[in-house]
């Protein structure tokens, strides 16, 4: 006996399109709250980034009685010359961002005796994951966070090497009130290639890949944090600290703390948050 077979009613072409549009549509909500979470995990990150440089800058300070310096060029040598030029001679001259590798837990790339593996050696705490990955850029790893120098490159907490050593209570204004070290802000079509992002994090001399002021550089209407949109056919430096974060740039306080500092804030209450000893008051609301 023949069995009867129940008819089978497919999807119609209509139906169809509906289900995609309701799927795409529920991608689209989707991708923003996926990218919020991403976001704030990049940032989050980066924070925790500028915390273990902050308690490095601390243990350093402990452990040789003094903070780490900024590097100087070979010989005092124009900005222009590479301080890397003149081999292991020369690694008193090197940054704090070489100072304090044993403090981060590098001591292996801080024990080698070849220039070029240093240059080579990325740590990955010194990139914030927002703006870049963690490679070689250029030929060299690099470092997307700087020491502050103040408002004329003398009176932040950053010295250039062969000038006053500082310890933490030449920061007369507070620790909690003063910047130690922020994001830069970089040109994102000239890594690697820009003036402050062009040499091996530990080697650039007294120059902006590794300090940063808080007036001196930053763009026309803005004279604090600026957020990392600017794009040019030139490899001019920043100088400028910044970020590519949303709303605002991660910064370690000299008490090892870190906060947001909104882009643009009061140039003024910015100024004296990077000065050391201006025995001005600093309004951290106001970031």
């Amino acid at each position: 006996m023949q069995r009867s077979h129940a008819h089978r009613r497919g999807f119609t072409l209509i139906e169809l399109l509906v289900v995609i549009a309701i799927i795409a549509i529920l991608i689209g909500l989707l991708l923003p709250a996926v990218q919020k979470v991403r976001d704030a995990s990049d940032r989050a990150t980066c924070q925790n980034h500028l915390k273990q440089i902050g308690l490095a800058f601390h243990n350093f300070h402990d452990s040789q009685g003094r903070l780490p310096m900024g590097g100087k060029n070979a010989d005092d040598s124009p900005a222009s010359t590479p301080a890397n030029c003149c081999g292991p001679s020369k690694r008193s001259e090197w940054s704090w961002t070489w100072e304090i590798l044993p403090y981060i837990e590098q001591s292996a790339i801080a024990q080698q005796t070849s220039d070029s593996v240093v240059y080579r050696s990325i740590v990955k705490i010194y990139y914030c994951p927002t703006r870049r990955m963690p490679q070689l850029y250029g030929s060299s790893a690099k470092v997307d966070y700087a020491g502050n120098a103040g408002d004329n490159g003398s009176n932040g907490v950053l010295m250039r090497t062969g000038t006053r050593a500082l310890k933490l209570t030449s920061i007369k204004d507070g620790l909690s009130n003063t910047v130690m070290v922020g994001e830069k802000r970089l040109k994102l079509d000239r890594l690697g290639q820009s003036f402050d992002d062009n040499e091996a994090y530990v080697a650039p001399g007294w120059d902006s890949e590794i300090y940063r002021r808080a007036i001196t550089g930053a763009p026309a209407g803005s004279r604090g944090p600026s957020l990392d949109l600017e794009t040019s056919t030139d490899d001019n430096g920043l100088n400028a600290f910044g970020s590519s974060h949303g709303t605002g740039i991660n910064a370690a306080m000299s008490d090892g703390s870190v906060r947001i500092i909104r882009y643009d804030p009061d140039p003024e209450n910015f100024r004296r948050a990077c000065v050391r000893d201006d025995k001005l008051i600093v309004d951290l609301n106001g970031f």
